[in-house]
């Protein structure tokens, strides 16, 4: 009985021993995942906007060529966050330092408006690789990896232009005011003597240029010369001197034609309508290859079809017949049906 007890005993306290000697659970403490906006040791950056610069030849209050200009400068402080800056009445002879001095200053991308900037911008950007030059109304690109070009096709707003006239006028004289003899407007201006000589046998075209794109009173005078003798119709390219083309115009009672802007509310009752190029949508396809990392150095044209150029307000004295006349070309040049070649082959237009 004894040994027995001995035994009991014994189980008993190895039985205590094991279980003396488990340790006890306790509940799993919860990880902790790293938080993601855990601060770091390192400073944050702010990436730097991007700056872009304007040249213009005539003020940016011209309502038409300039104007649409700085319209598309602040399309780049609107859309895409640009710092911005602009230099207007920018002369020749200045345009090559004036670039310059906006690219040592960090501005990223440098623009110079008219056909008259491509040489300048071709000699100054091979000095400044990492900014962007873009020529709009020229055709310089492509003279640098970072110098592109935009020139809006020439011939088609002329070509309408010569064919409204044709129809429009009732003295069968219409006349041109122009600014300088550079290819871009000489291009319009020979399409739209062949547009208007088609539709027109009998009509007389008369072709000035006044030698600025800034003096409107050298615009208006020019008009008003062609307006004693007797022209009825006159369409402008001259930037600030469209508006004293239409000043002539509204003085005298003739038809006018603005170019670039929409030139309506110059002089309702005169401008029978206008050509226009919008110069933001171009400025933009740019700004856009340079966000999207695409840029390339390249000549582009632009036209109809892309939607950059189209007719402005009509003024209300111009007969419905020939508007749906000059509307119905415009709408076959948006879809393909007339292009450039047809209207040069039309009117006989050679290169």
């Amino acid at each position: 009985m004894k040994k027995f007890l001995m035994v009991c005993l014994v189980l008993v306290f190895a039985v205590s021993m094991v279980a003396g000697c488990a340790p006890a659970e306790e509940p799993a403490e919860p990880v902790e995942e790293p938080a993601d906006d855990v601060a770091s040791d390192e400073p944050v950056v702010e990436e730097e906007p991007l700056k872009a610069a304007l040249l213009t030849s005539g003020p940016i209050n011209d309502g038409g060529w300039n104007t649409k200009a700085y319209e598309g400068l602040l399309l780049l402080e609107e859309e895409f966050g640009y710092e911005i800056g602009y230099t207007e009445n920018v002369k020749q002879d200045e345009q090559v330092m004036i670039a310059q001095e906006y690219a040592r200053k960090g501005y990223d991308l440098v623009i110079g408006h008219g056909y008259e900037f491509g040489d300048s911008l071709a000699v100054v950007a091979p000095d400044f690789p990492d900014v962007y030059f873009v020529n709009v109304g020229g055709t310089s690109g492509g003279a640098a990896p970072n110098l592109a070009s935009g020139v809006f096709e020439n011939g088609v707003l002329g070509y309408l232009a010569g064919r409204l006239g044709a129809e429009l006028t009732e003295t069968n004289r219409i006349g041109f005011v122009g600014a300088m003899e550079i290819p871009t407007v000489i291009n319009e201006v020979t399409a739209m003597i062949a547009a208007a000589e088609y539709y027109n046998p009998d009509i007389k075209v008369s072709v000035t240029y006044t030698g600025s794109w800034v003096d409107v009173a050298a615009g208006k005078e020019a008009a008003l010369a062609m307006i004693a003798d007797d022209y009825d119709y006159i369409v402008a390219i001259g930037d600030a001197a469209n508006t004293g083309v239409i000043q002539a115009a509204d003085e005298k009672g003739i038809w006018a034609v603005g170019w670039a802007g929409d030139m309506h509310d110059l002089a309702p009752d005169r401008v029978a309508t206008s050509f226009v190029q919008s110069v933001s949508a171009v400025i933009e396809y740019f700004a856009l290859n340079i966000e999207n990392g695409t840029w390339v150095g390249e000549a582009l044209e632009f036209g109809v079809p892309e939607a950059t150029q189209f007719v402005g307000t009509w003024a209300d004295g111009v007969p419905q017949e020939i508007k749906d006349n000059i509307m119905a070309d415009f709408a076959k040049f948006e879809s393909g049906e007339y292009s450039k070649s047809i209207v040069e082959e039309m009117t006989g237009i050679s290169e």
